[in-house]
C-alpha cells in the first residue's frame, strides 16, 4: 500500500510502499476513507518528534475492509470512525476516563503505524459504526470532536455561562461548536487568524476578538466581563496567566493546548477565588461515541471547517503548509483520491 512515512527532521514526511498491514485477532483492517492532518502531527514533524518511518495519522474514518480472528459484531465493508486511543478498558487508568494513559495498549498514529496510509489496523473495540445514509468522510470529525468535547466537558459550563475559548485553531474550533451543544454562552473566541477567525464564528462563537488588536485581559475590562470558564487552545506565551485572570470567581481554566511554558500560578488568587484549573487531553471512550452521534445526527457543522482535501502525495506538502497555516482551517487527507477504492481485501 502507499503511506505517508515520517523520514528525518530535515526532510519531513513522503510518500512510499510499505506491505499492507494484516489484521491481528481482535483487530480489523479499515481502508482510509479520511484522514484530518492534526497539529500535533504537524509539530511533531517540524520539531522532530518522531521514529524513522512512522506513519502518522490518528484522525480517520474508513470501511473494514479484513476481520481478524475472534472479531464478531462487524462485516466487511461497513463504514466506521475509527477511534485512536489504545486502551484495555478495564484499569484503573482507563476507568478514569484516560484511556490514551493505558499502559497496556498503544495509540494509533502515535506509537503504532496510523492512518496516512491506504490501510490500517485497529483493534475492533476502538470502532464506532457510522450510519449508512452519512458521508464516511464525516466520521474523521469524531477524534477532534471528542478532543473539543471533552475539554467542554471539563469546563463544567451550561445555559448562560460566559465562556472564552482562547486560541481558533482546530482545536479551538471544534470546542466552540462542543459549548454550543452544551448550551454554553455567550461564547467568546480569541486569536490572530482571519481565515480562523471567521470560522469561529461561522460555528457558533458569539464574539470574535483579534488578539493582535486588543488583548483578552483588555477585553474583559471594556465590556465588563468575566469568564465562568476559559479554555486556553493556543499555547500563546502568557496565556496561562492572561486567561486566568479574566476567570469569575468560582471559574475553570481548562488547558487544552499542549504548551512548553512554565507558568506561574498565583496561589493566592486561585484561592481566594475559588478558581479550578484543569489539563485536558484526548477524551475517553465514552465522548468519542457521543460524538460519533453528534455527527451522525448532524449538530456540529464539521463540514464548515474543510479547507482542502488531498491526496496522500499531496499530505507532505500540506503538513509543511500547516506549519504556517494563514487561512487554512483543516486539511483531509483522502488516501483514494487518486486511487480505486478497493473492492477487496489487501493482499
Amino acid at each position: 500500500m502507499r503511506a505517508v512515512r515520517y523520514i528525518d527532521k530535515e526532510v519531513g514526511t513522503a510518500v512510499a510502499d510499505v506491505s499492507d498491514p494484516s489484521p491481528a485477532p481482535g483487530e480489523v483492517v479499515v481502508a482510509v476513507e479520511a484522514c484530518g492532518l492534526c497539529g500535533s502531527d504537524v509539530h511533531a514533524v517540524q520539531n522532530g518528534q518522531c521514529e524513522p518511518g512512522q506513519i502518522l495519522g490518528h484522525e480517520f474514518s474508513g470501511r473494514i475492509v479484513a476481520l481478524g480472528a475472534d472479531v464478531t459484531g462487524w462485516s466487511e465493508g461497513q463504514p466506521v470512525a475509527a477511534s485512536p486511543l489504545g486502551s484495555c478498558g478495564k484499569c484503573r487508568i482507563c476507568m478514569r476516563g484516560l484511556a490514551f494513559r493505558c499502559p497496556a495498549a498503544p495509540n494509533i498514529g502515535i506509537n503504532r503505524q496510523g492512518a496516512y496510509a491506504e490501510y490500517a489496523a485497529v483493534p475492533a473495540r476502538q470502532l464506532v459504526a457510522l450510519p449508512p445514509e452519512l458521508p464516511v468522510e464525516v466520521g474523521s470529525h469524531a477524534e477532534p470532536l471528542s478532543v473539543g468535547s471533552q475539554a467542554a466537558k471539563l469546563a463544567s459550563v451550561g445555559p448562560g455561562d460566559p465562556v472564552l475559548v482562547y486560541g481558533v485553531g482546530p482545536i479551538g474550533l471544534y470546542v466552540i461548536m462542543a459549548l454550543r451543544l452544551f448550551g454554553a454562552g455567550p461564547i467568546v473566541a480569541a486569536g490572530r487568524s482571519a481565515g480562523r477567525r471567521e470560522a469561529a464564528a461561522d460555528v457558533g462563537a458569539d464574539v470574535v476578538i483579534d488578539t493582535r488588536e486588543i488583548s483578552v485581559a483588555s477585553y474583559a475590562e471594556q465590556s465588563g466581563t468575566r469568564f465562568a470558564a476559559v479554555v486556553e487552545c493556543s499555547a500563546a506565551p502568557g496565556a496561562f496567566t492572561e486567561g486566568l485572570a479574566v476567570l469569575e470567581p468560582g471559574g475553570t481554566f481548562v488547558e487544552v493546548a499542549l504548551t512548553p511554558e512554565v507558568a506561574s500560578l498565583p496561589l493566592f488568587g486561585m484561592l481566594s477565588e475559588g478558581h479550578h484549573i484543569v489539563g485536558a487531553c484526548a477524551f475517553s471512550d465514552e465522548t468519542y461515541r457521543e460524538s460519533v452521534a453528534h455527527l451522525a445526527a448532524g449538530r456540529v457543522p464539521v463540514q464548515r471547517l474543510v479547507s482542502e482535501r488531498v491526496s496522500l502525495e499531496e499530505t507532505p506538502d500540506a503538513l509543511r503548509r500547516l506549519q504556517t497555516p494563514g487561512s487554512l482551517v483543516r486539511i483531509l487527507a483522502r488516501p483514494f483520491m487518486s486511487a480505486p477504492w478497493p473492492e477487496s481485501v489487501p493482499t
